[in-house]
């Protein structure tokens, strides 16, 4: 289907739904949402899967049936090609996609597009296709306030550890581009000694970084973006030195550790990460641009900071399979995250 049809189609179907029901809302309207996932094995996707089906549960008292589709990409951007491609031929209603590459799932979702189904990449990273919505982090003030906050507690000349993402992700790339530009124009003497790919995993960052823990000098501060402070802080453990300065994920085992280090010690810091409840964000835009509504393509998604206070507060009892999050209403969505975009 060209463009001009998939307009057409668009228009029509959204002009039918006003006249018959004369709001935006149709009583017991149901959609079907594919989400494609880039691996389904870490508590942060889990939760913003939870938070999702929290919002699709909100949406009935809207007049919406949502179902939900959870496909696990396994790592591979090829496998999630394939799933968008699935998942069109199956005629669901919107597509979401965590995507592993900026440029391998352009086809795919112009397959989808072509064949009227909205599209939105989120999460993990963006696409260089235009055409889908983009729910994405602000990964540049996210990197940038925990340099900021570790510096203001170092004085600012001290041995970092770089732990990466998933190399080739939009997001990890925006990190690491971020946090180099920063570091040599505001703190050129933060010095970093190692670098690795944790993965956003946390066995994958400990594993790596006891690799490596036996050739650096004394480390100060670590940058651990995402899921990853944990294995950090054990490949630390397991050396038997202390545990540098970061700041930890939602993650129970993160907030946990966080929580031990302070017990033990006075060792304090705070838990900051993407908030996975942004699964609560995309299902209620999904379901805006199906009803009609106009949202912009590029959209930012929230952040999730917690002071030592607040986690002992509200997540003393968090088990480690857990991840703390925030869920968002479809009002809240469309005030805050739809009419704030451009």
């Amino acid at each position: 289907m060209g463009m001009i049809s998939f307009l057409k189609k668009t228009f029509f179907a959204t002009a039918l739904a006003l006249a018959l029901s004369g709001s935006m809302a149709q009583a017991n309207q149901k959609y079907t949402i594919g989400i494609v996932f880039p691996f389904m094995n870490i508590a942060w996707e889990q939760r913003w899967l939870d938070s999702a089906k929290w919002a699709a549960a909100q949406l009935k008292d809207k007049g919406y049936d949502i179902e939900i589709k959870a496909l696990d990409g396994a790592g591979d951007a090829q496998t999630q090609m394939q799933q968008i491609n699935n998942l069109t031929l199956q005629g669901v209603n919107y597509i979401i996609v965590h995507p592993l590459s900026e440029t391998a799932l352009n086809g795919a979702i112009d397959n989808a597009m072509d064949a009227g189904i909205p599209v939105m990449a989120t999460s993990i990273g963006s696409v260089t296709n235009p055409r889908p919505v983009q729910l994405v982090f602000d990964n540049a003030k996210y990197i940038t306030d925990i340099v900021d906050y570790l510096t203001q507690r170092t004085g600012g000349k001290v041995n970092a550890l770089n732990v990466r993402g998933v190399a080739g992700t939009a997001a990890d790339t925006q990190f690491q581009t971020t946090l180099a530009n920063y570091l040599k124009s505001k703190y050129p003497d933060i010095k970093i000694v190692g670098d690795v790919y944790g993965e956003w995993n946390q066995s994958t960052a400990q594993q790596r970084v006891a690799a490596i823990l036996p050739t650096l000098p004394k480390v100060d501060i670590v940058f651990s973006t995402g899921v990853a402070a944990f294995g950090v802080g054990q490949a630390f453990v397991t050396a038997g030195q202390q545990v540098p300065l970061q700041v930890y994920g939602l993650d129970g085992v993160d907030l946990k550790m966080l929580m031990n280090l302070n017990e033990k010690s006075g060792y304090t810091s705070k838990a900051m990460n993407n908030d996975p409840g942004t699964g609560s964000v995309a299902i209620n835009v999904a379901v805006a641009e199906l009803t009609g509504v106009k949202v912009p393509r590029k959209l930012i998604a929230p952040t999730l900071w917690l002071d030592l206070d607040d986690v002992k507060k509200d997540y003393a009892n968090i088990s480690d399979t857990d991840s703390a999050y925030r869920t968002y209403s479809y009002d809240w969505t469309i005030k805050n995250i739809v009419n704030t975009s451009k």
